[in-house]
């Protein structure tokens, strides 16, 4: 994983197996997977969703960082360049980072720019600036947490953003997929963690030990929000791509009964940080 697996990388505290190959901080609370990492995108039906949060996210930016006049923003783990779309519409200049070489290509025949190869180290992106490094639910599958912090200090600007947008294990569909795992019922936690699938998550936080892990490496939490989910429109496509037809139905008529309270309290979250410089 390129991380000491015994030790949390927010706050060097011992990680406490809970069975299969995940593990938990005993202090923070952030959790880890051994499921070794991978490239792609394989979550079908998002589109809708991630559609709406982009548009929040790119509001965000003008309007509450308007002083920092922010215009060039690097994308990584750019799929299949949705939110580069969304950000050129809304007048910035964006690039994307993809790590599966098809991906990239695909996204740079409509006309975006997009460098292929893995955070921070793609030779497309090295020595260049940028006034925000965004992670469209990313960060959680970069095995290598402190070499992303890294690659984002030396990447930003002098009035750099960070914004990380991405799941929370203090979301109500995540505590309930966590007590059913404690009950033997595995499948829904694996899913949150996209286990079996090309690009799993090998981390899960939640906004106090991102915030934490940001902080101990010198970064300032400016601002942070909730996200929407998952939209009705999409859901079936969504729960049924890995799972069998039985439990994808009763998930998805949980999720459908469940929409209106699940709006008040999400399962993600967007965060955006300022690297102050000296």
């Amino acid at each position: 994983m390129g991380e000491h697996k015994n030790t949390c990388p927010v706050c060097a505290s011992s990680m406490r197996p809970i069975g299969g190959c995940y593990s938990i901080c005993k202090t923070c609370k952030y959790m880890m997977s051994a499921e070794p990492p991978g490239a792609g995108a394989e979550v079908v039906s998002l589109g809708a969703v991630r559609e709406k949060n982009f548009r929040f996210i790119c509001r965000v930016i003008k309007e509450k960082f308007s002083s920092l006049d922010l215009k060039t923003v690097l994308d990584v783990g750019s799929s299949t360049g949705h939110f580069l779309d969304v950000a050129a519409a809304e007048g910035f200049s964006v690039t994307g980072l993809e790590p599966d070489a098809r991906l990239a290509d695909e996204t740079r025949l409509r006309g975006r720019d997009v460098v292929a190869g893995f955070f921070p180290g793609a030779d497309g992106i090295r020595g260049q600036k940028y006034d925000v490094v965004i992670f469209n639910d990313s960060l959680e599958h970069i095995p290598n947490i402190q070499e992303a912090l890294r690659g984002i200090k030396a990447h930003l600007g002098e009035a750099g953003l960070a914004i990380v947008n991405l799941p929370t294990s203090d979301g109500i569909i995540f505590k309930a997929s966590s007590f059913l795992y404690k009950l033997g019922i595995k499948t829904p936690f694996g899913r949150l963690w996209q286990t079996g699938f090309a690009s799993p998550h090998v981390h899960y936080f939640n906004l106090r030990n991102l915030r934490r892990l940001f902080e101990n490496n010198g970064f300032k939490l400016q601002y942070s929000s909730p996200l929407r989910y998952y939209t009705i429109k999409g859901l079936w496509p969504r729960i049924s791509c890995k799972s069998p037809f039985l439990v994808s139905f009763f998930v998805w008529l949980a999720l459908i009964l469940l929409y209106p309270l699940l709006r008040l309290r999400s399962d993600c979250f967007v965060a955006c940080f300022y690297l102050p410089r000296i």
